[in-house]
C-alpha cells in the first residue's frame, strides 16, 4: 500500500508515512465512498480526545476521528459495512493472508485498552474472527473501536480468503 500524499510504500505497522510523516486516512477511504450526512457528536475519541465526527448514509451510522482515523460503530452495522466493502473472492492466496497476520496494520506494539466513547468504561480487545490477528476494541453496550487502518485491513483480510480459513480446511 503507498502513501496518497507522496506514494511511498506505508510501513508494516500503522499508517502513518516515515518519508511524509502525514496519517493515510485509510479507514476514511472506505466510509467515504458514499454519499453522506456529518454532523459533530457529543463524545470524545478515546485515542486522540477530540470530539468525534457523527457520519450517516442510508445504511450505517457511525463516528469518526479525523485526527487518528479511529471509527466507532455498532456491531450489526459494522458487518453491514464490511459486506458492502468487500470484493468477491477470486482467489484464495495463503502467502498474502499469512504475511497480514503476520505484519498487521496497527498502531499499537502491544495490547493498549482504550475508554469506551460513550460510557467511558474499559472496552475488550478481541482479536477480530478468533483469526484474524486484526484486534479491535468492543464495548458490549455501545460498538466497536476500529483504529486507524483496521477497517482497511479487515477488507483486505476477507478479500485474500481469511474468513475461508475460518469456514474450511484451506488453510492449516
Amino acid at each position: 500500500m503507498q502513501c496518497k500524499f507522496c506514494a511511498a510504500p506505508l510501513p508494516k505497522q500503522g499508517s502513518i508515512c516515515n518519508y511524509c510523516n502525514k496519517l493515510n486516512p485509510l479507514n476514511q477511504q472506505i466510509i467515504a465512498n458514499k454519499e453522506t450526512k456529518k454532523c459533530h457528536s457529543n463524545h470524545l475519541c478515546p485515542c486522540c480526545h477530540i470530539g468525534l465526527e457523527t457520519i450517516t448514509d442510508a445504511t450505517v451510522t457511525l463516528e469518526y476521528c479525523s485526527q487518528c482515523d479511529g471509527i466507532l460503530i455498532e456491531e450489526e452495522e459494522f458487518e453491514q459495512l464490511i459486506a458492502y466493502n468487500v470484493t468477491p473472492l477470486n482467489m484464495f492466496n495463503p502467502y498474502y493472508l499469512r504475511f497480514m497476520q503476520d505484519h498487521p496494520r496497527d498502531n499499537r506494539k502491544k495490547a493498549q485498552f482504550h475508554n469506551c466513547p460513550v460510557c467511558n468504561e474499559f472496552m475488550d480487545i478481541i482479536n477480530y474472527k478468533k483469526q484474524s490477528g486484526i484486534l479491535l476494541d468492543i464495548c458490549e453496550e455501545h460498538g466497536i473501536w476500529i483504529d486507524g487502518g483496521e477497517l482497511q485491513q479487515i477488507v483486505e483480510w476477507y478479500e485474500v480468503g481469511g474468513n475461508k480459513k475460518i469456514e474450511g480446511n484451506l488453510w492449516k
